[in-house]
Order: C-alpha cells, then sequence, then structure tokens
C-alpha cells in the first residue's frame, strides 16, 4: 500500500500545469491532443470571446486576465494566427509562462525568435517556437538531408495540395474580407524535375500556385481587395495566384476539410558516382490537428529546459531529440536505436 502511494506521489509530481491561448482549429487540436497526455494537466483555455464551450469540459477566461494565473501554469501553448497574432501575445506572455508557439511566417523566424530569447532569458522562462509540421518537422528534415553530402543542391520542400493555416489567417486579416481559405498547390512539373534530375534547383515562387477563396464583407471592393492579396509580402507576393470570390456557404464547406501535404526530397550523387534519393512525406487529413500534435510534443522539451534551467527562446533546431519524449534514454538505446 506504502508503494502505491509513493508511486501515486512520483506521478502528481509530474504533472505539468497548462493553458492555451486561442480557440480555433489549432486550439481545439492542441485541447484534444492534451486530452491522452497524462503528464500534462489543462487547466484553462484563454480567448477573446466569450460564450464558448468544450467538449471536453475544459473552463474558459478572457485573455485578457491571464496575468492572474502566472503561478497556477506552468506553459501556455499559444494557438493564434502567425499574421499577427504571435508576435504580440508571444513577447507579452513569455514574462510570466513558458510558452509553445506554431509561428510560420518563415521570413520573420529568425528575428522573431533572437527577439524572444532575450526577452525569455530575462525573465527566466523557456519558449519553443516555430513548432508546427512547417516550420519544424519538416525543417528538421530539410537540416539532416541538407546535412549529407552539403556540397550538393540543397533538399527541395513542397506543401499541399492543401489548406495553409498561416496564408488563411492572412486573409482574414484583410480589411473587407469576411472569411476566406487559401490552398496551396505543388506545380507538378517542378516536383518531377526534382525526382528526377540531380541537383536541380528551381526558384522558390515557381514551386507553388496559391487559390485564394474570399468571402466579401457587403460593401467590399472586390478588385482593390485582390490587388491586396497578390501583392502581400511573405504571402502570396511573386507567386501564381488567384483569387475567387464565393458565398460563404460555399467556403464553410470547404473548411470542413483541413487536409495538407509535405514533402522534402534531395536528389544527388555520393562521390558524384552513385545515384541516391532520399524523401520524407506527410499526408495529413487535418493540418491543425495534425500541429496540435506535434506542440503538444514540444511541451515535454519546455518541461525538461525549464526544470535545467536553461532559459531562452528555441527552435526545433536547437532540441535533442530525447528531449521530445518521456521515453527514458535507456529506453530509448534498447527499443528505437
Amino acid at each position: 500500500m506504502e508503494e502505491v502511494k509513493k508511486e501515486e506521489s512520483k506521478k502528481v509530481a509530474k504533472i505539468t500545469r497548462v493553458a492555451i491561448v486561442g480557440y480555433g482549429n489549432l486550439g481545439k487540436g492542441v485541447e484534444s491532443a492534451l486530452q491522452a497526455r497524462e503528464e500534462f494537466e489543462l487547466v484553462k483555455i484563454f480567448s477573446n470571446r466569450s460564450g464558448l464551450k468544450s467538449p471536453f469540459g475544459t473552463e474558459f477566461e478572457l485573455t485578457k486576465h491571464i496575468e492572474n494565473y502566472a503561478k497556477k501554469i506552468d506553459i501556455l501553448f499559444l494557438c493564434g494566427g502567425s499574421y499577427s497574432d504571435i508576435e504580440k501575445i508571444g513577447p507579452k506572455t513569455i514574462k510570466l509562462f513558458n510558452t509553445v508557439d506554431s509561428f510560420d511566417t518563415h521570413a520573420k523566424l529568425e528575428k522573431y525568435i533572437t527577439s524572444l530569447d532575450k526577452m525569455a532569458k530575462k525573465s527566466l522562462k523557456v519558449a519553443v517556437s516555430a513548432g508546427g509540421w512547417d516550420p519544424g518537422l519538416m525543417s528538421m528534415m530539410r537540416l539532416i538531408f541538407n546535412s549529407i553530402a552539403p556540397t550538393h543542391t540543397p533538399a527541395n520542400a513542397f506543401w499541399g495540395a492543401g489548406v495553409s493555416q498561416g496564408h488563411s489567417d492572412a486573409l482574414r486579416r484583410i480589411k473587407g474580407v469576411k472569411n476566406a481559405i487559401q490552398y496551396t498547390i505543388p506545380n507538378a512539373s517542378v516536383v518531377k524535375k526534382c525526382a528526377s534530375k540531380f541537383d536541380y534547383v528551381p526558384k522558390s515562387t515557381e514551386k507553388h500556385f496559391r487559390e485564394c477563396y474570399v468571402v466579401l464583407e457587403e460593401g467590399a471592393d472586390a478588385n482593390a481587395i485582390k490587388e491586396q492579396i497578390i501583392n502581400m509580402p511573405n504571402y502570396f507576393l511573386g507567386y501564381k495566384t488567384t483569387v475567387k470570390f464565393i458565398t460563404e456557404d460555399k467556403l464553410r464547406k470547404m473548411q470542413e476539410k483541413m487536409y495538407h501535404k509535405g514533402y522534402v526530397v534531395k536528389n544527388f550523387k555520393c562521390s558524384d558516382k552513385f545515384a541516391t534519393k532520399v524523401s520524407f512525406n506527410l499526408d495529413l487529413e487535418s493540418n491543425p490537428y495534425f500541429t496540435a500534435e506535434i506542440m503538444v510534443m514540444l511541451g515535454d522539451a519546455v518541461k525538461k529546459l525549464s526544470s535545467e534551467k536553461k532559459y531562452g527562446a528555441y527552435s526545433v533546431f536547437d532540441l535533442p531529440l530525447s528531449y521530445l519524449t518521456t521515453v527514458d534514454r535507456s529506453t530509448l538505446l534498447k527499443t528505437m536505436l
């Protein structure tokens, strides 16, 4: 009986109190993923909206009251959009909480993580940023592939066909847009060349097409909004982009399926003699729910870094693989190596 109590005490000590900020598709995905993780206790969901309900019975609180929970929560999962939310909420919350986010504006990542690192070290907190499947998991694959035969052409990455959460969020932030969804479509001819030719380097803007489906607010100028979309830096500028204006009913049906794909490939010759192709691919029925699973996985890394007082902001490049799992090193060596 005494041994059972000791074991239960150990389990209680390992539980990490967490909360979610934002309750869109990604926030709902994180909430769902946390249900299977005994080491985490979901304390609250913070949102700017009131009257929300959770299928799991999680309690809600308005985001403006988040500072009241500084000593009651160990890790925040930041589930806002990358277009504007994360850059605002990240620096605010790192002063009081450890955080995980999936910020995915590639052009801003280096600046954002460097800035967040200084804040995290000052406040003695840990942040893991850009923690999704791309950036994130596919970034890890690109790094590994590019480190193999590094003098050869870097690996090529493709996204889609599928729904981009970040690009869809960027569309919805435009004044006059009521709702929107964006599909990223790989250029089939470029994909074929990358798979068949050695050391082929396509331009980044020719690798994908972007299809935007937009519901306008009443009275909005369609032509002006289309121009704003196709000239949006970091998202659509330079890409072959189509913009279609549709009804809200049609868009809601499209939003019922949030599938996506990802593909990384490197095609080269070892010692300039032996044909070699390495690849990694993802086929996702739900983009946000898979991103959520990775964010929860990174919560384990935040927990370990914080316990070791290794404060600062990290990307997936900075994390030892053993920090991503609750499995101990001995078991890893025996079963996975």
